[in-house]
């Protein structure tokens, strides 16, 4: 099985997970970072992870995802109705996960997304207070965007993919800001030095899939 056939397998299990009829109604549909999927695939493939174990992490680890996209929707301006369904939808995409990952009784793993979780929601809240020109939102935005993929990356001891992701997935976040400030502008320049740097490490379909960002 090709990394295609297996983005496409993750893809469809999801979207059989995450299905509820009545949720569904109220809330736009999730959308599936495939760049995350891939880039997972890839480090997992170098890692030499079975591919029966590395669909299953990739799996539990977009849930999370998704989880974490969801909560960030809600909105104060929401109907009461589509707020709390929003937020439903989250728990209920956090809960698959858990209940997924302690079937395969992989307490590690459950572990070490916890943290990424905790990580994840601390960088948030500070994101918030941080003034718009404040240089320490990059760290903050590196942080949110590549925890998942960086406790994965220890998780099966392939510590440089997790650097890499760092620098990778800040830049397209960074890259779809509308308004960027010369401290942006440097950061971005600053990530894509890096990642030129690490590229040369990994994967000839990962340098592919995300070479454009370096445009």
């Amino acid at each position: 099985m090709d990394i295609r056939q297996q983005m496409e397998q993750i893809r469809t299990r999801i979207q059989h997970a995450i299905a509820h009829s009545y949720v569904d109604r109220y809330i736009q549909p999730r959308t599936i970072d495939e760049d995350r999927i891939s880039f997972a695939l890839s480090m997992l493939r170098s890692a030499r992870v079975e591919t029966s174990t590395a669909l299953d992490y990739v799996f539990a680890m977009m849930l999370i995802q998704l989880a974490l996209d969801t909560h960030d929707e809600v909105d104060k301006q929401q109907m009461m109705q589509k707020k709390q369904l929003t937020v439903l939808a989250g728990d209920l995409y956090s809960g698959l996960y858990y209940e997924f990952l302690a079937q395969r009784h992989d307490m590690s793993l459950i572990r070490r997304f916890a943290e990424a979780i905790k990580e994840i929601n601390i960088q948030k809240i500070r994101l918030q207070q941080l003034s718009p020109d404040d240089v320490e939102r990059f760290h903050c935005i590196g942080v949110i965007e590549s925890a998942l993929l960086r406790k994965l990356s220890e998780h099966v001891h392939a510590h440089e993919w997790g650097e890499l992701a760092y620098y990778l997935f800040s830049l397209k976040r960074i890259q779809r800001e509308e308004t960027k400030s010369k401290a942006m502008v440097d950061y971005t320049d600053h990530c894509k030095r890096k990642v030129q740097d690490l590229f040369h490490l990994h994967h000839e379909e990962v340098k592919e899939r995300f070479s454009h960002l370096l445009a």
